[in-house]
């Protein structure tokens, strides 16, 4: 047949698709002929009822299903990452302008040994980093972020507060549920959460951290925690939530997956100038 010559409405063939399982002829889907200007590859047919293609397309689209799921945590991710990372100064802090003196001179070795199990694979040892304001524990943790970041692992770090009022956002907008964000929390490489103890949080928030922490652990994954509050401040700072129970169960839960890091000396110690 001359393709050039044949009109619309001109039908090439009829035939039926057939179910690769039980042979039942398949209907084309919004379709009665096939005609010439249409592609037979292009056509959706029906499926079929029979059970083999029921278990064959059930799975089909379970894998759809979880390559869109994968595809909104994905930006989602990239949209935190961007908001809490990109442009920042965060991005300027590394080892080389963290200044080591004899009273954290060990916190080198500890940190490029962690640095170095992590660079393939992810591994469950967390860190706790303590210690007084401006000693240099949100530097230090964005090193580790950076060195992670260089060897395509992805991680996010922030305040507890802004993670919180994330999830809090997500009851007035459509576009993402608590569930994705609390599933992203607790399956991203990395979690840093900086300044821990600070904020005077609620039963919510509480419930909300635990559940995050709690995962990760149960993940296998890791979580970096900065804090000037040792075990019992966390436990007097996190008691204003009036549940005593899951204080002491969240922060059992960290110190069980974490081993700490004390950091001491000042600010003016710490930061190296712009000639140095």
């Amino acid at each position: 047949m001359d393709s050039e010559n044949t009109s619309c409405n001109d039908v090439i063939h009829n035939r039926l698709k057939k179910c690769g399982f039980c042979g039942k002829e398949l209907q084309p889907i919004g379709l009665d002929y096939l005609y010439a200007n249409i592609s037979e590859d292009s056509i959706e047919y029906e499926r079929c009822d029979c059970s083999k293609s029921k278990e064959y397309w059930k799975e089909i689209d379970n894998k759809e299903y979880e390559q869109q799921k994968r595809n909104r945590i994905r930006n989602i991710i990239n949209t935190i990452y961007k908001q809490n990372y990109i442009g920042r100064k965060l991005q300027k802090m590394n080892l080389e302008n963290f200044y080591f003196d004899s009273s954290n001179k060990y916190v080198l070795d500890v940190v490029n040994d962690y640095i170095n199990k992590n660079k393939d694979t992810m591994k469950s040892d967390s860190l706790i980093i303590m210690g007084k304001s401006d000693v240099g524990k949100t530097h230090l943790a964005a090193a580790i972020a950076n060195k992670l970041i260089e060897n395509d692992k992805t991680v996010l770090m922030e305040r507890l507060t802004n993670l919180l009022d994330r999830i809090r956002k997500t009851y007035e907008n459509n576009t993402k549920s608590e569930n994705e964000l609390i599933e992203i929390y607790s399956n991203v490489d990395m979690l840093i959460i900086d300044d821990l103890g600070t904020e005077k949080i609620s039963s919510w928030a509480l419930e909300k951290l635990y559940t995050i922490i709690q995962n990760r652990y149960e993940n296998g994954l890791p979580i970096i925690i900065t804090t000037r509050f040792n075990k019992d401040g966390l436990i007097e700072r996190f008691s204003y939530s009036k549940d005593s129970d899951l204080v002491d169960a969240m922060i059992s839960k960290l110190y069980q997956m974490c081993f700490g890091i004390l950091l001491k000396g000042t600010k003016k110690e710490l930061v190296k100038s712009p000639q140095n």
